[in-house]
């Protein structure tokens, strides 16, 4: 079994460990492509090629886990929808910047482990 940050009963809510967010980036639609004579582009794989395309669909954020076994590890969570509520400027101003995510589930099992998620929520630190 691959390893997770979540606990199967957790899955589908927020994430209890908080994540460091250190950068987002745009995730684009992609596309297959024909070559000149009319044929899709293949991989080296033997699979059809994917290309980038100009349209954001969702939003990829580098993360830092904070908290519990894999603490001080980075992974990359994905999120679909065009909501971001911040970016890499007002990440750069701020001394952390705090988030959990709804959905967090493994998107794709290696090492690293990615992960996608429905949401994404900043954490506001509390007065102490």
């Amino acid at each position: 079994m691959a390893p997770s940050i979540l606990k199967s009963s957790q899955r589908g809510k927020f994430a209890p460990e908080p994540f460091e967010l250190d950068e987002v980036t745009p995730k684009m639609a992609t596309e297959e492509r024909l070559d000149d004579s009319g044929n899709k582009i293949m991989g080296n794989d033997g699979t059809p090629r994917k290309f980038n395309t100009d349209e954001i669909i969702g939003y990829k954020y580098s993360v830092t886990i904070l908290e519990g076994e894999h603490r001080k590890k980075s992974t990359q969570i994905t999120v679909a929808g065009l909501n971001c509520p911040i970016n890499n400027a007002e990440i750069m101003k701020r001394d952390s910047v705090k988030c959990r995510f709804t959905g967090l589930e493994p998107s794709m099992v290696g090492n690293p482990i990615y992960y996608k998620a429905e949401k994404i929520e900043l954490v506001t630190s509390q007065a102490k």
